[in-house]
C-alpha cells in the first residue's frame, strides 16, 4: 500500500511540473508572438504612434491622453502634431509652439534587438524652420518611449503605443 502511495504521490508531482512548463512555454510562445507583431508593423513603415504622457527635461510627467498627439509614419513620409512642455532655445516666429512636421523622413533605421524584444527606431525630419531627430523605442507589446530632439527647443520624451494605421 505504501508503495502505491508513493507513486501516486510522484507521479503527481512530475504532472505539476509538465503543467508548469506547458504554460511558461505557453507565455514565451505569446511573447515571441507578439514581438513578430510589432516587428512586421514597424518593417512595413505604416504605423501611427500615440503619445499619453510628456515628461520633459526638468522632471514634469504630464498626462497628454485626452489630446491628440501623435506621429505618424506612412512610408516615406512622417507627420507630428504633438504638445510641447520645455524650454525654447531659439525663437521663431512660426506660430507653432509645439511639436510639428510633415515632410519626408530623412536617414530612417531600424534595430531589431531579439534578445531583449525591443525594437529601435530612428529619423529625422525638418520643418520650415526646425530640424527634429526622433528615437522610439518599441517594447513587444507595442508600448513605446519616444525621444525628440529639435535644434529649436529643449529635448523632450513621450511614451505612449504604437499601432497600425487605419486607412479609411
Amino acid at each position: 500500500m505504501k508503495k502505491i502511495l508513493v507513486i501516486m504521490i510522484l507521479l503527481l508531482g512530475f504532472n505539476h511540473i509538465t503543467v508548469a512548463q506547458t504554460k511558461k512555454e505557453a507565455k514565451e510562445q505569446k511573447a515571441e508572438q507578439e514581438y513578430n507583431a510589432i516587428k512586421k508593423l514597424v518593417n512595413s513603415k505604416m504605423y501611427v504612434f500615440d503619445a499619453t504622457w510628456i515628461s520633459t527635461s526638468r522632471g514634469r510627467r504630464i498626462n497628454i491622453a485626452a489630446g491628440s498627439n501623435s506621429i505618424a509614419v506612412a512610408q516615406d513620409s512622417t507627420k507630428a502634431a504633438m504638445q510641447f512642455f520645455g524650454e525654447v532655445t531659439t525663437i521663431r516666429f512660426s506660430g507653432n509652439e509645439g511639436v510639428s512636421f510633415n515632410n519626408k523622413i530623412e536617414n530612417y533605421q531600424v534595430n531589431f534587438d531579439d534578445k531583449k524584444r525591443r525594437v529601435n527606431v530612428s529619423f529625422k525630419v525638418k520643418n520650415k524652420s526646425e530640424m527634429y531627430e526622433v528615437y522610439m523605442s518599441i517594447n513587444k507589446t507595442g508600448f513605446t518611449f519616444v525621444d525628440v530632439n529639435s535644434n529649436n527647443k529643449s529635448n523632450v520624451t513621450y511614451d505612449g503605443n504604437i499601432s497600425a494605421i487605419k486607412l479609411e
